[in-house]
């Protein structure tokens, strides 16, 4: 798609190892669209680290087991790539940075629009994401150095 998306709002940042024991990224989850629903997840660029394909990882983790086949293979997938970024912000006892109101952009790789609604978000875009404060660039950093 190679589109860039803005916006405005809570971002919560974590590391995830995406391939045990040592394959990590880093990435951030966020909402924007009337009401929160459409889901955003990106990786943010780390040289040292990998960009995966947040879909080929979901897929990795069997994602039918969780949410059916009804909706298709990239359905299920990605309503684990929300799942993951969901459950990063209201729990997990690794290191995050959940900042409440900030400018983020997202280079967009893939629009995915769901057949139910998961989490409250009728569409997930995945892509490459990045926070516009510089300063708070280099805090979500320090998470993974």
């Amino acid at each position: 798609m190679g589109s860039e998306q803005t916006g405005t709002g809570r971002v919560t940042v974590f590391p995830l190892t995406h391939h045990w024991p040592d394959r990590r990224c880093l990435l951030a989850y966020t909402t924007t669209g009337d009401f929160g629903t459409t889901a955003i997840v990106g990786v943010l660029p780390v040289p040292e680290l990998e960009h995966p394909d947040l879909l080929a990882v979901a897929a990795d983790h069997h994602p039918h087991g969780l949410y059916g086949s009804r909706g298709g293979h990239e359905n299920a997938c990605a309503g684990w790539v929300i799942c993951t970024g969901w459950s990063a912000r209201i729990g997990g006892s690794g290191p995050r940075l959940d900042v409440h109101n900030t400018a983020w952009s997202l280079h967009l790789d893939r629009r995915i629009p769901l057949a139910e609604q998961m989490y409250g978000h009728d569409v997930l875009h995945t892509g490459t994401f990045t926070l516009n404060d510089g300063d708070l660039m280099q805090q979500a950093l320090q998470l993974v150095r």
